[in-house]
């Protein structure tokens, strides 16, 4: 579901809902995991799912360092 992009008014609320979606998004590929048995296409998604967890600490960082300032 794509977030209405109108309420994206705050830094808060810009951050908190990529977060969200870099969570659903790293969900979804370790679903998609349980389900592949070609190990290309296995390989192709954990390098996808890696890149999503990437993006979680990297937002999760900037929350943090928001919240501190």
């Amino acid at each position: 579901m794509k977030p209405d992009i109108s309420k994206l008014d705050t830094v808060d609320r810009i951050l908190e809902t990529a977060l969200a979606k870099e969570r659903e998004d790293y969900e979804f590929y370790g679903a998609l995991l349980t389900k592949l048995k070609t190990t290309m296409v296995r390989e192709l998604v954990e390098k996808l799912q890696d890149e999503e967890y990437k993006h979680i600490q990297m937002i999760e960082k900037m929350i943090a360092k928001l919240s501190l300032e």
